[in-house]
Protein backbone atom coordinates (compact mmCIF):
# COMPACT_ATOMS: atom_id res chain seq x y z
CA UNK A 1 0.00 0.00 0.00
CA UNK A 2 1.20 3.48 -1.23
CA UNK A 3 1.24 6.38 1.37
CA UNK A 4 1.40 10.16 0.55
CA UNK A 5 2.92 10.35 4.46
CA UNK A 6 6.09 8.19 3.72
CA UNK A 7 8.95 9.82 2.05
CA UNK A 8 11.34 8.56 -0.29
CA UNK A 9 14.70 9.37 -0.71
CA UNK A 10 15.50 10.52 -4.03
CA UNK A 11 19.03 12.33 -3.74
CA UNK A 12 21.26 14.69 -1.79
CA UNK A 13 22.07 18.44 -3.02
CA UNK A 14 25.61 18.91 -3.20
CA UNK A 15 27.23 22.44 -3.42
CA UNK A 16 26.25 25.37 -6.34
CA UNK A 17 27.43 24.99 -9.68
CA UNK A 18 28.02 28.77 -11.14
CA UNK A 19 25.92 31.39 -10.17
CA UNK A 20 22.58 31.01 -12.07
CA UNK A 21 20.80 28.61 -9.87
CA UNK A 22 22.22 25.27 -10.91
CA UNK A 23 23.95 23.04 -7.85
CA UNK A 24 25.37 19.69 -8.27
CA UNK A 25 22.91 16.67 -7.13
CA UNK A 26 23.57 12.98 -6.32
CA UNK A 27 20.90 10.93 -7.50
CA UNK A 28 20.32 7.77 -6.02
CA UNK A 29 17.88 6.14 -8.39
CA UNK A 30 18.59 5.14 -11.66
CA UNK A 31 16.12 6.44 -13.70
CA UNK A 32 16.98 10.14 -15.12
CA UNK A 33 13.79 9.96 -17.06
CA UNK A 34 11.34 9.57 -14.02
CA UNK A 35 12.98 12.74 -11.96
CA UNK A 36 10.96 14.56 -14.97
CA UNK A 37 8.37 13.45 -14.25
CA UNK A 38 7.69 14.17 -10.90
CA UNK A 39 5.71 16.95 -10.02
CA UNK A 40 7.39 18.57 -7.18
CA UNK A 41 10.27 17.07 -4.89
CA UNK A 42 10.59 18.05 -1.47
CA UNK A 43 13.37 19.26 1.09
CA UNK A 44 13.99 17.92 4.02
CA UNK A 45 12.09 20.96 5.63
CA UNK A 46 9.04 19.46 3.50
CA UNK A 47 9.48 22.96 1.46
CA UNK A 48 8.50 21.79 -2.14
CA UNK A 49 10.38 22.62 -5.04
CA UNK A 50 9.83 21.94 -9.02
CA UNK A 51 12.56 20.59 -11.04
CA UNK A 52 13.30 22.89 -14.17
CA UNK A 53 16.27 20.99 -16.04
CA UNK A 54 19.06 19.22 -15.52
CA UNK A 55 22.15 17.84 -17.27
CA UNK A 56 25.08 15.77 -16.80
CA UNK A 57 28.56 16.83 -16.92
CA UNK A 58 31.69 15.20 -16.63
CA UNK A 59 29.65 12.08 -15.04
CA UNK A 60 27.53 14.37 -12.12
CA UNK A 61 23.91 15.37 -12.21
CA UNK A 62 23.33 19.12 -12.12
CA UNK A 63 20.03 20.68 -11.56
CA UNK A 64 17.80 23.71 -11.49
CA UNK A 65 15.01 24.28 -9.58
CA UNK A 66 12.30 26.94 -11.00
CA UNK A 67 12.55 30.61 -9.44
CA UNK A 68 15.90 30.01 -8.10
CA UNK A 69 17.87 31.82 -10.34
CA UNK A 70 21.15 32.92 -8.54
CA UNK A 71 23.70 30.84 -6.42
CA UNK A 72 22.29 32.97 -3.43
CA UNK A 73 18.93 31.69 -3.50
CA UNK A 74 20.00 28.46 -3.89
CA UNK A 75 23.07 28.47 -1.06
CA UNK A 76 21.11 26.86 1.64
CA UNK A 77 20.07 24.01 -0.36
CA UNK A 78 23.47 22.88 0.14
CA UNK A 79 23.66 19.09 1.49
CA UNK A 80 19.88 18.94 2.00
CA UNK A 81 18.51 15.83 1.40
CA UNK A 82 15.95 15.37 -1.86
CA UNK A 83 12.54 13.36 -1.06
CA UNK A 84 9.24 12.62 -3.24
CA UNK A 85 5.69 11.15 -1.63
CA UNK A 86 5.98 7.19 -1.76
CA UNK A 87 2.56 7.35 -3.75
CA UNK A 88 4.25 9.14 -6.57
CA UNK A 89 6.76 6.21 -7.46
CA UNK A 90 6.04 4.50 -10.70
CA UNK A 91 4.08 1.24 -10.23
CA UNK A 92 6.33 -2.25 -10.85
CA UNK A 93 5.56 -5.20 -12.73
CA UNK A 94 5.38 -8.46 -11.05
CA UNK A 95 8.29 -9.28 -9.04
CA UNK A 96 9.69 -5.87 -9.21
CA UNK A 97 10.64 -4.05 -5.79
CA UNK A 98 11.71 -0.91 -4.85
CA UNK A 99 15.35 -1.65 -2.98
CA UNK A 100 13.55 0.42 0.31
CA UNK A 101 11.16 -2.07 0.47
CA UNK A 102 13.51 -4.41 1.86
CA UNK A 103 14.60 -2.61 5.15
CA UNK A 104 13.76 -4.59 8.20
CA UNK A 105 13.26 -7.77 6.08
CA UNK A 106 14.84 -11.17 7.68
CA UNK A 107 17.67 -13.12 5.30
CA UNK A 108 18.09 -16.21 4.76
CA UNK A 109 20.74 -18.48 2.81
CA UNK A 110 19.49 -22.00 0.98
CA UNK A 111 20.08 -23.80 4.27
CA UNK A 112 17.46 -21.63 6.32
CA UNK A 113 19.99 -19.83 8.41
CA UNK A 114 19.05 -16.43 9.64
CA UNK A 115 22.12 -14.18 8.71
CA UNK A 116 20.40 -11.30 9.84
CA UNK A 117 18.07 -8.10 8.96
CA UNK A 118 18.07 -6.01 6.30
CA UNK A 119 19.12 -2.07 7.25
CA UNK A 120 19.58 -0.41 4.20
CA UNK A 121 21.55 -0.69 0.85
CA UNK A 122 24.23 1.06 -0.72
CA UNK A 123 25.48 1.62 -4.53
CA UNK A 124 28.91 0.55 -6.11
CA UNK A 125 29.93 0.92 -9.54
CA UNK A 126 28.70 -2.31 -10.72
CA UNK A 127 25.75 -2.88 -8.13
CA UNK A 128 23.38 -2.42 -5.17
CA UNK A 129 24.85 -3.97 -1.90
CA UNK A 130 22.13 -5.15 0.80
CA UNK A 131 23.47 -4.11 4.20
CA UNK A 132 22.24 -7.02 6.61
CA UNK A 133 23.12 -6.39 10.31
CA UNK A 134 22.54 -9.33 12.75
CA UNK A 135 19.56 -9.53 14.88
CA UNK A 136 17.84 -11.62 17.77
CA UNK A 137 17.18 -14.57 15.52
CA UNK A 138 20.10 -14.53 13.50
CA UNK A 139 23.15 -17.04 14.11
CA UNK A 140 25.49 -13.99 14.96
CA UNK A 141 25.61 -10.05 15.33
CA UNK A 142 28.02 -9.77 12.52
CA UNK A 143 27.23 -7.51 9.66
CA UNK A 144 27.44 -8.44 5.84
CA UNK A 145 27.57 -7.24 3.05
CA UNK A 146 25.50 -8.94 0.32
CA UNK A 147 24.94 -8.19 -3.55
CA UNK A 148 21.92 -7.34 -4.58
CA UNK A 149 21.95 -9.48 -7.61
CA UNK A 150 19.13 -11.21 -8.81
CA UNK A 151 19.49 -15.04 -9.32
CA UNK A 152 22.71 -14.87 -8.80
CA UNK A 153 22.77 -14.27 -5.08
CA UNK A 154 19.15 -13.07 -4.22
CA UNK A 155 16.38 -16.38 -4.86
CA UNK A 156 13.59 -14.86 -3.54
CA UNK A 157 11.93 -12.28 -1.85
CA UNK A 158 8.39 -12.31 0.05
CA UNK A 159 7.39 -8.83 1.15
CA UNK A 160 4.31 -10.46 2.86
CA UNK A 161 5.67 -12.86 4.90
CA UNK A 162 8.77 -10.46 5.67
CA UNK A 163 11.83 -12.64 4.38
CA UNK A 164 14.51 -12.79 1.86
CA UNK A 165 16.40 -15.90 0.83
CA UNK A 166 20.10 -15.48 -0.77
CA UNK A 167 22.47 -18.00 -1.64
CA UNK A 168 25.23 -16.76 0.52
CA UNK A 169 27.36 -18.87 3.24
CA UNK A 170 27.03 -18.23 6.97
CA UNK A 171 30.87 -18.00 7.62
CA UNK A 172 31.79 -15.06 5.27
Amino acid sequence: MRSDDRKILLGKLGKPHGVKGFLYFHYYGESLKALLSYEFLYLEDSSQIKLERFFEKSNRLIVKFQNYNDRDSIESFRDKEVFIPESELPELEDGEVYLYQLQGLIVKNLNDTILGEIKGSMGTKSNEVLIVHGCKESIDDKERLIPYIKHEFIKEISLEENYIIVDWPEDF
